[in-house]
């Protein structure tokens, strides 16, 4: 009779809890449905791509000479680092005294010679009429003219002599053979330059390219006007091969590529890394770089489905060209996919769509 009495009083508790947690669920409200989220989508696209093999390089100018002085002489005049000069402007001068004092020299001996040529001249009329009267020997008359002749030949001598002095005056003003910056001074006021000394260094910054060295092994698949990656302070832009030197070092198994940068603000020195085509390009699905969403599980792409809502698509990123990177997963060309706004989508849940850009 007493275990009975405890049955009972058992089973009145456990109905009065079991009314109790109905309650709390009929009480409790559905979780609410999240609103639909702003995202911006993008289209995969099939395309051709191909690995690349990434090498670092150097960004130089195209024109970049040490400028040397032709002639010899003390330097009263030299250009500072950092002036910005034009083609012709002069970079350095040169003492030229010496060659002043010569070329007047020249000019008094022209001057000497060309009197004496006129001289010549109003005599020779006078040789003539008496060499025609007989009253000189005509041998005589040949031999004046001969004589004036020689005259003639010595002002030209005298003549080219003034003009190489002249030549000779004018190199003493080294002059910029391009247009440029001053980027370093080789000599200082009052030192003394022999012929074929560098007096300054002068870059061409506006033309630049980028000089890189890469395995003869790739000579297959680059040539003059491949296209490149160039990859500078985190940007990648694609570039034309301007240079292709065919010919590879026995040392370092490689061989040298130029390639032609544009309006890119990238400073000559620096250092950049370039993505070149490592085997023949073949047909992928790719997708925009910002359509891959990476997390600790694995990688996965937000695909809008006609219903607008997302679904999660796992993928396995290959080859990077720019902004494309190879998607391999269920992913097919044309597919929507969340380019912006997808870190906090849930798979199902309703978007709207601010802009589809086509990639």
């Amino acid at each position: 009779m007493r275990n009975l009495y405890k049955t009972l009083i058992a089973a009145g508790i456990s109905a009065v809890l079991l009314a109790r947690l109905l309650e709390v669920d009929a009480s409790t409200p559905e979780k609410p449905v999240p609103p639909p989220a702003m995202v911006d989508v993008a289209a995969a696209v099939s395309t051709e791509l191909s690995p690349r093999h990434w090498a670092p390089g150097s960004v130089v100018s195209r024109q970049d000479a040490k400028v040397a002085s032709e002639q010899s002489g003390r330097v009263v005049r030299v250009a500072d680092v950092g002036d910005v000069v034009k083609a012709g402007a002069a970079l350095a001068l040169l003492d030229d005294t010496a060659l002043r004092l010569r070329e007047q020299e020249h000019q008094a001996e022209i001057a000497r010679i060309q009197a004496q040529l006129d001289l010549a001249a109003r005599q020779e009329q006078r040789y003539s009429q008496l060499a025609a009267q007989q009253t000189i020997a005509r041998s005589q008359y040949e031999q004046f003219r001969a004589e004036r002749d020689m005259l003639a030949q010595d002002r030209s001598r005298a003549q080219a002599l003034l003009a190489q002095t002249r030549h000779q005056r004018a190199q003493m003003t080294v002059r910029a053979p391009f247009s440029g910056v001053v980027a370093e001074r080789l000599v200082q006021l009052g030192e003394y330059v022999s012929g074929g000394a560098s007096v300054v260094r002068l870059v061409d910054p506006g033309t630049r390219e980028v000089r890189v060295r890469a395995p003869v092994d790739l000579s297959k698949f680059l040539a003059v006007g491949t296209r490149v990656l160039v990859r500078a302070d985190g940007q990648e832009t694609l570039h034309p091969v301007s240079a292709f030197v065919p010919v590879g070092d026995e040392a370092s198994r490689q061989l040298e590529l130029r390639i032609a940068l544009g309006s890119e603000s990238v400073t000559v020195g620096s250092a950049v890394d370039i993505g070149m085509p490592s085997a023949l390009p073949r047909r992928v699905v790719a997708v925009p770089r910002d359509a891959i969403i990476m997390r600790k599980e694995g990688d996965f792409v937000l695909r809008v489905g006609s219903d607008n809502k997302a679904e999660r698509v796992p993928v396995k990123t290959g080859t990077e060209v720019g902004e494309l990177v190879e998607a391999i997963g269920a992913v097919n060309p044309g597919d929507r996919l969340v380019v912006r706004g997808g870190e906090r989508i849930e798979p199902g849940q309703t978007v709207t769509l601010q802009s589809t850009a086509l990639r």
